[in-house]
């Protein structure tokens, strides 16, 4: 049998319903579709706040900035030019993976909500 939790989880890093893995989870960039129209599930009850937001930078500044970081000890370049390769890659890198760490941290709000209701 497979962990309802990470099923959840996966279903909602891949922008669907955390419930039923059919409908997309997002209307928009990252506006929840409050009611899933496939299932019916209520979506719109996770509130998620700046939970993706902190992950998402957390993630982007270790895998991310890290190697940079690496890089400019071996690599001299004048810090004009660094910023101007590293800035629009961070922001670029931030925003594409916004939307799907938010989908994964409100599917484990899913998940858990649906284990705390079943008690």
């Amino acid at each position: 049998m497979s962990n309802p939790f990470a099923t959840r989880m996966k279903r909602g890093v891949i922008k669907t319903c955390p419930a039923c893995g059919k409908a997309p989870l997002f209307r928009s960039y990252l506006k929840v579709e409050p009611v899933c129209p496939h299932c019916g599930e209520d979506n719109g009850q996770h509130r998620v706040d700046d939970a993706a937001s902190y992950f998402t930078v957390l993630l982007v500044g270790h895998v991310v900035l890290a190697p940079i970081l690496l890089i400019e000890a071996f690599w001299l370049m004048p810090v004009w030019q660094s910023l101007a390769i590293v800035l629009p890659l961070m922001i670029g890198i931030t925003l594409l993976a916004l939307p799907y760490i938010k989908g994964g941290v409100l599917g484990a709000l899913s998940a858990a909500a649906a284990g705390s209701s079943k008690t």
